[in-house]
């Protein structure tokens, strides 16, 4: 009897207080265009649209039907009661060409579709599925097939993983993600999904960010104290772009990880919020033994828990950030990582100047990143858990050994834009940028010598659709190592609804 009141105790505190839907995540680049303010803690993302954003007054409606349908929302959008359903086509045609080169060209040919739903006040969600072909720059080409060389695959597409080849230098993948999202009530929110995670206030993050490609994970948000305090930690699945050695075929299965993060954030008001993170990545498969169960640790989701883990094989990295908005447009921003068993650092300062000038829809940001060279390293004998997947960086697309210092910025006028991404690193020379699929021994033993990288990106444009941040651009982009220059100017019709990060 006791049991049977506790249970219709609990089950009547998570249905009180319903919400009104809306339980969506924000796509990650509604980060880069800046179209929200008062934003709740900032640095756990992707956004849920009803607990952390307030929309921007700028985003008014079209009162004309048809301007509304093309310009304002879904090509698809069915509101009945309690039901949104919304569906739109997504893709990204890009055509260019290499130093005026017409035989190499910069192409991009994605084809797909999203879905989105609110189903009853407490339960949304969101699929997405993309068909791609790539002819990329020829630097990410050459980078791709350093990083496949010995994978027994026929290349990797940034952004998405394993891929095959398409024509003589292209890449053809497949992309599928999407999420279940379930809030009992408005404290807690719950998801099942196949997608991404970012944690921090830059435009980069060196502890988790959404550059590597979707992943499985069952996550959970509680908020506590007002909304003052947001508690979420994620349950994940990651694989490592090296096929089981201990098979011999082809189509041998990746070598499997687990991986969780938590994070704790204070946000008394919109103006600041400071934060803590912890994440690991867990040994799942020994080349010995096969598969085996990670550590007890990871099944905790718990910050704090990681820090009694006994086991060095695991890759455990810990993080804090802070923001702060002064003067209602000036945001400035900090974060740290730290790897305590290489006691290996990573440090970012950042400023943020929300619509500049009075522009609306703009922004201003200057950032600056460094990280040690061993912060995300392992030792020979543990590499399989590599903070990567799938042959991506977790965290920064540099991976390790860095300084950088990048200016982006737009500015808009009604539906047309200018926006720009200029950055410039110093890189460690002997690995370029790969140290952290390389042994700890290795790095240790090398000497240090670093070379320059310098990326200028700028691209004019106009938004036809708020929703699906459909565009049409013309952009330059320059990106020169060393005393290798390349040029690349290119022709965009897209949905913005995903980070490319060409900018490593």
């Amino acid at each position: 009897m006791l049991f049977k009141r506790f249970t219709i105790f609990i089950l009547g505190f998570l249905m009180i207080n319903s919400l009104n839907a809306q339980l969506k995540n924000m796509s990650f680049s509604a980060n880069y265009h800046l179209l929200y303010k008062n934003i709740a803690h900032s640095s756990v993302q992707p956004y849920l649209e009803s607990h952390q954003l307030e929309l921007d007054t700028i985003r008014t409606k079209s009162k004309n039907k048809i301007n509304k349908k093309l310009f304002d929302e879904s090509l698809l959008n069915v509101k009945k009661k309690d039901i949104h359903i919304t569906a739109d086509p997504l893709f990204n045609f890009t055509i260019g060409s290499k130093n005026k080169d017409l035989d190499y060209r910069y192409y991009s040919n994605v084809r797909g579709v999203r879905i989105t739903g609110d189903l009853t006040n407490n339960f949304s969600f969101e699929t997405r599925f993309y068909e791609n072909q790539f002819f990329y720059p020829d630097y990410l080409r050459l980078k791709s097939d350093s990083r496949t060389k010995t994978s027994n695959i026929e290349g990797m597409a940034f952004g998405i993983g394993r891929a095959k080849k398409f024509k003589t230098y292209g890449a053809d993948a497949s992309l599928a993600n999407g999420y279940l999202s379930f809030s009992p009530n408005k404290g807690i929110n719950f998801q099942l999904g196949h997608g991404r995670h970012f944690f921090g206030d830059g435009y980069r993050s060196l502890l988790i960010s959404d550059y590597a490609p979707d992943y499985p994970y069952i996550s959970g948000q509680y908020y506590l104290f007002n909304k003052n305090i947001l508690y979420k930690h994620v349950t994940s699945w990651m694989k490592n772009l090296e096929r089981i050695p201990i098979s011999s075929t082809p189509e041998a299965l990746f070598i499997p990880k687990s991986t969780s993060f938590n994070i704790l954030s204070f946000s008394p008001n919109s103006r600041f919020s400071i934060s803590m993170f912890e994440g690991g990545v867990y040994k799942s498969f020994d080349n010995a033994n096969g598969k085996i169960n990670p550590d007890v640790s990871f099944f905790l989701p718990i910050i704090g828990a990681k820090a009694f883990d006994i086991d060095s094989t695991n890759n455990i990295i810990y993080g804090f950030n802070w923001s702060l908005l002064l003067f209602e447009k000036l945001k400035i921003y900090n974060q740290i990582a730290l790897n305590p068993n290489s006691s290996s650092t990573g440090i970012q300062v950042g400023i943020k100047w929300l619509n500049p000038l009075n522009s609306s829809n703009s922004f201003l940001n200057i950032e600056w990143n460094t990280s040690s060279t061993t912060i995300f390293s392992m030792n020979q004998g543990q590499l399989n858990q590599t903070y990567s997947h799938l042959g991506h960086e977790l965290a920064h697309p540099l991976g390790s050994g860095f300084q950088e210092i990048l200016l982006r910025g737009q500015f808009s006028y009604k539906i047309s834009f200018i926006r720009f991404n200029y950055n410039y690193a110093k890189i460690q020379d002997v690995y370029n940028g790969n140290e952290i699929f390389e042994p700890l021994e290795n790095i240790l033993s090398n000497t240090k010598t670093y070379k320059t990288r310098l990326f200028l990106n700028t691209n004019i444009g106009i938004m036809l659709n708020k929703e699906t941040n459909m565009e049409i651009s013309i952009g330059h982009m320059t990106r020169k190592n060393n005393n290798l220059l390349e040029n690349y100017i290119f022709l965009s019709w897209r949905t913005n609804l995903k980070n490319d990060y060409f900018d490593q």
